[in-house]
């Protein structure tokens, strides 16, 4: 039974598990409570047959508008974090924030800049994230452990390639589950400083007042974006409920009730209109999820 593995809810709606608010529901819902039990509800479901889907906050990601007939697993129970001198151990459902606020008040310095990025530690280690300065989350990084092949396996820093926006876990059909760092001293107020440039940074170039799911396209090799969206005078144009942002051209948000289709079709038409004024091909960011 699904409820020996965690927390298990019927007929769920993903709204708040994808940061466009895009209503759609899932049969199941599941929220594994230890790294063991994850490795037990993969093998239960690849038994039974049953689909599934690791979802975490959504923050980058464009869900579908028809409904799943099968488990979204959900590890944000999977979220403790041990500090043992400089060497901090955490699971990859703890929200990233958390994470960087935890390490702060024990002065340990290395996360700090990556305090204001929305999502889960297991979504920043899978993306890359970075914000700032372009440090990245894999600057202290010593190891992770994922499931791969339904074995945990501790994968080490220099066995994982990392590049803009990119880890060679998108590669790889991998569970991360949790992450290791090795930290540097730091002093709080400093980093409390850094974080408060962060944030007032973000406030003031993304639409942070609505709903979306950060940068749409990767920037081209010589351009930004968001400038050539911007040039094409694509700003404020709007595909249903969705529109590019009118603070930052490569941000698409939910002006309310936009669905699936309606980013989908905007993005098309962004990639069609950039492609005709500047012969440049924007490749996504966001990653497109069908079942």
């Amino acid at each position: 039974m699904l409820s020996d593995y965690g927390e298990v809810f019927e007929n769920v709606s993903l709204e708040n598990y994808n940061t466009y608010g895009i209503k759609v529901k899932t049969k199941y819902l599941i929220k594994p409570d230890t790294i063991n039990h994850v490795k037990d509800l993969i093998n239960y479901l690849d038994k039974e047959g049953m689909p599934y889907y690791l979802l975490g906050k959504g923050s980058n990601v464009i869900l579908p508008d028809n409904d799943f007939e099968g488990v979204i697993i959900s590890l944000e129970n999977l979220n403790k974090i041990i500090i043992d001198d400089y060497v901090v151990k955490a699971e990859c459902g703890v929200i990233l924030s958390k994470l960087v606020r935890e390490v702060i008040n024990n002065n340990l310095k290395g996360l700090e800049t990556l305090g204001t990025i929305p999502g889960t530690l297991g979504g920043a280690l899978y993306g890359n994230a970075s914000f700032y300065k372009d440090k990245s989350i894999y600057d202290y990084l010593l190891s992770v452990l994922v499931l791969e092949d339904n074995e945990l396996k501790v994968i080490e820093r220099n066995d994982i390639k990392i590049g803009h926006r990119y880890s060679s876990f998108k590669e790889r059909k991998v569970i991360l589950l949790e992450a290791t760092f090795k930290l540097i001293d730091g002093i709080k107020e400093e980093m409390e400083e850094e974080i408060k440039i962060c944030q007032e940074k973000r406030l003031k170039t993304q639409p942070t007042d609505k709903r979306n799911a950060g940068s749409v396209f990767k920037n081209p090799e010589g351009y930004a974006a968001g400038k050539l969206i911007e040039d094409a005078h694509l700003k404020g144009y709007t595909v249903g409920g969705a529109q590019v942002s009118e603070k930052h051209a490569n941000f698409i948000v939910n002006l309310g009730g936009a669905t699936s289709k309606d980013i989908k079709d905007l993005i098309k038409v962004i990639k069609e209109k950039v492609y005709e004024e500047f012969k440049v091909n924007l490749e996504l960011e966001q990653i497109v999820i069908e079942w």
